[in-house]
């Protein structure tokens, strides 16, 4: 197993080596394909040109110097791993890292051969369903929002991070309805219209959401890690946003939502069984 570490500190790079060094001399902790092969890259420079040449199975990669580097990483090498090694007083870069792309991320300061080696494996498995799920997009093609399933998997990510912070999440729903009545009366195109405003009206008003995603035919969520950037109820600001836009030329007809925000604690409950609920109650609604 090929591993290129990007670490400029001598010091740090050293802890990461002798960590793998200690894994391989215990034979009987199979979390990582063996042998391990580390590849030290003191640069940024210096990794983007072994990329050129060299292939690996994953990347290790300091966080100390925010999100650019990582992003020049995935792009030079989009089908290879990246886990970042934060420091503690930055963690707070992790969730942005995961949410660009980052397989995984480890606290310098907990690196250790048993943790480091669950962190690399933990990353190396979710990168392998990630690149499994590519005949299934993480993005709906109308909207240009996450789907259902890209939401709920890196959501369930996000709330693991805000459950390390103990940091409040905030799940907001969208149900567009009158939905069939538009597409049986109107036509696809109105329908798709629909969508599509419903998507932009998401994006406009959930600004401060770490997540956006259309999670079924008419439904719409948001999630958020933190307190809200916004006091006013999410159904008022829905009912701005429809006055100031709605009715106009070449809207037939007036759109109507349910709109529901719940903040929760992370950990506590499941992504999933919150929007099986919120679309039980829209259902009971409409």
């Amino acid at each position: 197993m090929r591993l290129l570490l990007v670490e400029k500190d001598a010091w740090e790079a050293g802890l990461v080596q002798e960590a793998l060094d200690e894994l391989e001399e215990r034979p009987q902790e199979r979390f990582l394909p063996r042998p391990l092969d580390l590849f030290h890259a003191e640069t940024l420079d210096e990794a983007l040109t072994s990329l050129t040449t060299e292939s690996y199975d994953l990347i290790l990669l300091s966080g100390a110097c925010g999100l650019q580097p990582m992003l020049q990483m995935r792009e030079a090498a989009p089908k290879t791993p990246v886990v970042l090694l934060i420091p503690r007083e930055e963690e707070a870069l992790a969730l942005a890292g995961m949410r660009e792309g980052a397989a995984g991320y480890m606290l310098k300061e907990d690196i250790d051969c048993l943790p480091l080696a669950r962190t690399l494996r933990s990353a190396l498995e979710r990168h392998q369903a990630l690149m499994s799920r590519e005949e299934s997009p993480h993005t709906d093609e109308l909207t240009g929002l996450h789907t259902r399933a890209g939401f709920l998997y890196l959501g369930e990510m996000a709330l693991k991070i805000a459950a390390r912070w103990t940091k409040p999440a905030r799940l907001s729903t969208v149900q567009l309805t009158g939905y069939k009545l538009m597409q049986d009366v109107y036509g696809a195109q109105a329908r798709d219209l629909a969508l599509i405003e419903t998507a932009e009206m998401v994006r406009e008003l959930l600004q401060d959401a770490d997540l956006l995603a259309r999670t079924g035919v008419t439904e719409f969520a948001a999630l958020s890690i933190g307190p809200a950037e916004s006091e006013r109820p999410l159904e008022m600001r829905v009912e701005s946003w429809l006055k100031a836009r709605a009715p106009r030329e070449g809207h037939p007809l007036p759109l109507e939502y349910f709109c529901s925000e719940e903040v929760f604690c992370a950990g506590d409950v499941s992504l999933e069984s919150m929007l099986s609920a919120k679309a039980a109650a829209a259902a009971v609604r409409k």
